[in-house]
């Protein structure tokens, strides 16, 4: 059974959510908090994780679940456990090293519950914060869109009128939704 490379980081964070649904942006998340992860900022962080998913996905290590409405979940799949699970090997080393590292494995293994709780629940505010930033901007995009059409069709104006108040209304909503999560994520120090 041939094993695909994943940069140890990387491989960190997925067996830090195995046998969980995660999103690109939780595991995203989770990728980021690795002191070693080379990636700093967000996006390229992002890009980099979905384009391992892919391959994950190809490599039949990962899988989409059904649509339910919210943002995409992926799962990862008994084939990755199988191939994976006994690789819980400090950052420093490769996915595929030979079992020869595992001593400094077990003290990994032994700290890993002490850790797991606090991130969990910070990485689904950060989730649920990303969200509701998405939603904003779609709100925003909605509202300055009714207010365009009101100009450029008149005959419209009534009823693009109302919807354009009901999307500023969301806007302000999700707006108040996005100041209390920042607030206790920074109050928390869980940035």
């Amino acid at each position: 059974m041939s094993t695909i490379q994943i940069k140890p980081e990387l491989l960190h964070a997925l067996t830090e959510l195995q046998g969980d649904s995660f999103t690109v942006a939780v595991l995203t998340t989770y990728y980021l908090d690795r002191p070693e992860s080379p990636h700093k900022s967000k996006k390229p962080a992002r890009q980099f994780v979905y384009r391992n998913m892919v391959r994950l996905m190809k490599a039949g290590l990962m899988e989409k679940l059904p649509d339910d409405g919210g943002w995409p979940k992926y799962q990862l799949t008994q084939k990755f456990r199988s191939q994976y699970s006994s690789i819980k090997k400090p950052a420093s080393a490769l996915s595929t090293l030979p079992p020869k590292a595992a001593p400094p494995v077990k003290a990994l293994a032994k700290a890993k519950p002490k850790e797991i709780p606090p991130k969990k629940p910070v990485a689904a505010l950060r989730e649920r914060l990303s969200k509701h930033r998405s939603d904003m901007l779609c709100a925003l995009g909605e509202a300055e869109e009714y207010e365009s059409l009101c100009k450029e069709l008149p005959e419209f104006s009534e009823e693009a009128q109302s919807l354009y108040a009901e999307a500023r209304e969301r806007s302000a909503l999700l707006l108040g939704k996005i100041k209390a999560l920042e607030s206790l994520l920074s109050s928390n120090n869980l940035r």
